[in-house]
């Protein structure tokens, strides 16, 4: 057994729940162009997020799959299973956002049509493993980056038009509900831990260079890239002494230790919170 599984072994049962809930979100056009915080850099940043999901969640469900023959534990097979409905969920309410912007004229075609290739070209140069490990590693990433929103600053939510509250806040709650199944499936049947690291090594320069090309392609639609002071706010709120990237660092390092398991950064009452604030009783 890993020193990861047995860490989790010592830890309180973790009983979070993975519920594949069906949105069917409508975004209409009079939807700010600006709708996080009224600044087009948070907003052209998210619009970037947005616009890789699609093509990045078909990328871990087949990166799982890949494997989903090898588990024989019953409770990580249904795990799996919820897993992949939420992520096939995800690319379907994303691409409804990312039609939106699409219709107001910003370039996400463009980024989709680069992150299509991007994942080709790993399918056909990536061993399988490597690609399960590529998917851990944006897993983690994105679970960090929900915890932002969830636990460090749950006032950004806030922030965002109404009508993108409840797209953004889903997402992150189904992120922290499956944040560990890629990790499971990977210490069953793979369990190579240099490659896990060397791999968050590498998705974390291209993650931020992808991430920071693209939201300047979007940001070039706007009339915004003179406006200094979006940039001021923009360099506080990623790199400021209470920035994203200050309050994520701390739980993006734990990824490299040897004993690692995602839900050491157990998250219940915040979890539970959140959905009570954003979802419907039914959808909790």
């Amino acid at each position: 057994m890993t020193a990861a599984a047995n860490k989790l072994n010592t830890m309180e049962a973790v009983d979070v729940g993975i519920k594949v809930r069906r949105m069917d979100f409508d975004f209409k056009d009079d939807i700010p162009d600006f709708w996080y915080d009224h600044d087009a850099l948070l907003t052209m940043f998210l619009t970037a997020l947005s616009a890789t999901f699609p093509e990045g969640e078909k990328q871990f469900i087949q990166s799982v799959r890949n494997f989903q023959d090898q588990i024989s534990d019953p409770e990580l097979k249904k795990q799996i299973r919820a897993f992949i409905g939420q992520e096939a969920h995800h690319s379907k309410e994303h691409d409804a956002l990312n039609d939106l912007m699409k219709r107001k004229g910003f370039p996400v075609l463009r980024i989709e049509k680069r992150m299509t290739k991007m994942a080709q070209w790993m399918r056909d140069n990536w061993s399988r493993e490597r690609q399960l490990a590529n998917t851990v590693c944006a897993e983690h990433i994105t679970a960090i980056m929900a915890d932002f929103f969830m636990t460090k600053a749950p006032e950004e939510l806030e922030k965002l038009a109404p009508e993108l509250r409840k797209i953004w806040a889903w997402h992150v709650i189904e992120e922290t509900e499956h944040k560990a199944v890629a990790f499971d499936v990977y210490q069953q049947v793979v369990d190579d831990q240099w490659l896990r690291r060397s791999q968050m090594l590498l998705l974390t320069v291209l993650f931020v260079a992808e991430t920071a090309v693209s939201t300047t392609q979007l940001l070039r639609a706007t009339d915004q890239m003179g406006n200094w002071k979006m940039w001021l706010k923009g360099a506080r709120y990623f790199l400021g002494r209470k920035g994203m990237v200050r309050k994520l660092l701390p739980e993006y390092l734990d990824f490299y230790k040897k004993d690692f398991h995602p839900w050491e950064h157990q998250r219940f009452a915040e979890l539970n919170a959140i959905k009570s604030k954003y979802l419907e009783a039914g959808e909790r």
